[in-house]
């Protein structure tokens, strides 16, 4: 059976990251910086970029959406410095030709995909191949509650189930709800100085979109959220049928 697609999928629509633009990688490093992860990973991104390997999609308001200018300038008045509008200039996706169309647009968030190596999957528990990975989803926190996210999601779901990538299943990981709710990691992760803590951890809001979790791994990589702070993050691995 086919996913079926989000109710706020219409919501959005997905543009290429031109990973060959300077606006378009100073614009990935800076809603990075906006999200408060791995904005020092923006180099190496360009590099898998390069290869065919892991692509960014901006996500952009539909023009059917009725208070889209009004949310546009709702984003914009929060990060000043997105007020510029980018164009459609990706003249390849995963080495792919497609013909941009040049068209303005400013980007209200980004999500990734990829395609890992067939061992990697395996050692998780996936089948060797018709997985694709979801990264790095970030959405404007000037615009949170408005199903962008979830339209976003909804989006890149279709678009790995389409030629080339032709997903069976979509795949993400993300940090336990226990890491995100505890009081103590809690303050260390989102306290004085930090973004606002979610009002939902990320693992329940996956659950929401139809993911499940078939994986856990304890301090699966190490962050500095503050100076002089390193903890252990721990994550889920959740999955979700594309047909």
């Amino acid at each position: 059976m086919v996913s079926k697609p989000s109710k706020h999928g219409w919501k959005i629509e997905l543009v290429p990251w031109d990973f060959s633009s300077p606006e378009h990688v100073q614009r990935l490093y800076e809603q990075r910086i906006a999200c408060g992860w791995r904005a020092e990973e923006v180099p190496s991104w360009i590099e898998e970029a390069k290869k065919g390997g892991k692509i960014f999609y901006w996500a952009l308001f539909s023009d059917a959406l009725p208070e889209r200018e009004k949310l546009i300038e709702t984003h914009i008045e929060t990060y000043p410095k997105e007020s510029t509008p980018l164009r459609d200039t990706a003249a390849e996706v995963r080495l792919v030709p497609r013909q941009p169309t040049h068209v303005e647009f400013i980007p209200i968030g980004h999500v990734a995909v990829d395609i890992h190596e067939p061992e990697e999957d395996v050692k998780l528990g996936l089948p060797a191949t018709g997985t694709v990975w979801i990264h790095q989803l970030y959405i404007s926190r000037a615009l949170h509650g408005g199903g962008y996210g979830a339209g976003t999601m909804s989006k890149i779901e279709m678009l790995a189930a389409q030629e080339p990538m032709n997903a069976k299943r979509v795949a993400l990981d993300t940090l336990t709800k226990e890491l995100q709710t505890d009081p103590k990691t809690r303050d260390i992760l989102y306290g004085e100085g930090g973004n606002p803590a979610p009002l939902v951890s990320n693992e329940i809001w996956y659950v929401g979109q139809g993911y499940e979790v078939f994986n856990r791994a304890e301090g699966a990589y190490e962050w500095s959220p503050k100076p002089g702070i390193t903890m252990p993050m721990n994550v889920v691995y959740m999955r979700k049928p594309l047909v």
